[in-house]
C-alpha cells in the first residue's frame, strides 16, 4: 500500500512540542529544504560560505599539492642568492629565473655587475609576494609613484606634483605617469627600453626641480638657459612663485619641509615619499627610479612583469617585480584573482 505523504512542517505543533514521526525521508528532507528556503533565502549562500576553504590553502592545494598554505610555506620556498645577496623563501621558479638574469647581465655587463638590493620576498599572504613569487629593489628610492590600490583621491594630488615638474623641466604639456595605466604602448614602440627612458626622463627632472627649489643661482640660469630654450615664445615666470609650488609639490609627493611640516595625510593613504612608508624614505628629490636600464631589461625579458607597468590596473610599483606573466606564476595569479 503506498504510503500518504505527509508534511513534516505542517504535523509540528509548537505548542505543545509534540514529536512527528517521519514516515518518509526523502519527503522529510524535501519539505525541510523547502521550509528553510522560504524562511531563509540566503541559506544555500551562507552555508557555502561557511565550509568555503581559505583562498591560500585552496590554491595550495590545486597548484602545489599541499595540505594548507603554511605547508607550502614549509616545503615549497627554499632559500638561493641574487649576485651575492641571500633571498629567504623564494619558489623554485623564481630561483631558476633569477640564475638565469644573473647569467645575462654577467655576460652583457661583465663579472663586477653590482645588482640593487634586494629587499623583499616573501611577505605572507600577500600577493605574488604570499607565494615566493615577487620581489622588490631598492624600495627607498623607488617608490609606488601612482595608481595603488583605494588610493585614487591621493592619486589627484600626485598627477598635479608629477605635471608640474613636467611642465617646468621638461616643456610637457603634463607628465608621462598618467599613461602607466595605458599600458606598454602607450610609450614609444612599447618596448621595456622606451618604457624606462622616459621614466628615467621624469625621475632626472624630479631631483633637479627639488634640487632648484633650494639653490637661487642655479634656479636663475636654469630658467635662462634650459627653461627658455624649451620655451622660446613664453614670458620669464616669476621664480617665488615657482619656488612656492615646489616647497608645495614636495611634501604633497610624502616629503618633510624644512620646518618638519608633512602634508596631512588619510590614515589608508601611502604618499610615494612618506617618511613612515615602507616604500618611501621622505625625499622626493632623490627622484623615483634608480633601477638600471639594462637591468629592467635583463629581469623583464626573462619574464617577470615589472611593476610599474605591468600590473593590470595598478601600475605605478617602480620597485617590484614578480611572476604574474608566465608559467605556474600565472596560474597563482589568475586564482588570487579568481578566489576573492
Amino acid at each position: 500500500m503506498a504510503i500518504e505523504k505527509a508534511s513534516y512542517i505542517d504535523t509540528i505543533i509548537p505548542a505543545t512540542a509534540q514529536s512527528c514521526p517521519v514516515t518518509n525521508r526523502d519527503y522529510f528532507t524535501r519539505d525541510l529544504e523547502e521550509a528553510l528556503r522560504n524562511r531563509s533565502p540566503n541559506i544555500g549562500q551562507r552555508i557555502d560560505s561557511s565550509l568555503r576553504t581559505d583562498k591560500w590553502d585552496r590554491i595550495a592545494g590545486e597548484v602545489f599539492n599541499c595540505a594548507s598554505y603554511d605547508e607550502f610555506i614549509e616545503l615549497k620556498l627554499n632559500n638561493s642568492t641574487f649576485f651575492g645577496q641571500a633571498l629567504l623563501k623564494i619558489s623554485d621558479a623564481m630561483i631558476e629565473i633569477l640564475y638565469k638574469v644573473e647569467e645575462d647581465l654577467i655576460d652583457s655587463q661583465g663579472p663586477e655587475y653590482k645588482a640593487p638590493f634586494a629587499n623583499s620576498t616573501l611577505r605572507k599572504k600577500s600577493g605574488m609576494h604570499g607565494w615566493g613569487m615577487a620581489i622588490d629593489f631598492d624600495v627607498g628610492i623607488n617608490p609606488y609613484v601612482l595608481n595603488e590600490k583605494s588610493e585614487e583621491k591621493l592619486d589627484k594630488e600626485l598627477i598635479g606634483a608629477y605635471d608640474n615638474i613636467a611642465k617646468l623641466m621638461l616643456g610637457k604639456n603634463e607628465s608621462d605617469l598618467r599613461k602607466l595605466k595605458s599600458g606598454r604602448s602607450a610609450f614609444g614602440d612599447g618596448s621595456i627600453g622606451d618604457i624606462h627612458d622616459i621614466l628615467q626622463e621624469e625621475s632626472d627632472a624630479m631631483r633637479k626641480y627639488f634640487s632648484l627649489m633650494k639653490d637661487d643661482t642655479a634656479f636663475q640660469e636654469f630658467i635662462e638657459t634650459e627653461w627658455a630654450v624649451k620655451n622660446p615664445d613664453n614670458k620669464i615666470p616669476d621664480i617665488e612663485r615657482i619656488k612656492a609650488q615646489m616647497e608645495k609639490d614636495y611634501i604633497i609627493l610624502g616629503g618633510k619641509a624644512d620646518t618638519g611640516n608633512v602634508w596631512r595625510t588619510e590614515v589608508n593613504e601611502d604618499r610615494p615619499f612618506a617618511p613612515n612608508s615602507m616604500r618611501g624614505k621622505g625625499d622626493p628629490a632623490t627622484g623615483f627610479l634608480n633601477l638600471r636600464k639594462e637591468f629592467v631589461e635583463a629581469m623583464t625579458d626573462r619574464g617577470f612583469a615589472w611593476g610599474a607597468i605591468d600590473i593590470s590596473g595598478e601600475p605605478g610599483d617602480i620597485q617590484h617585480f614578480d611572476l604574474r606573466l608566465q608559467g605556474v606564476g600565472a596560474r597563482v595569479y589568475n586564482l588570487l584573482l579568481k578566489y576573492k
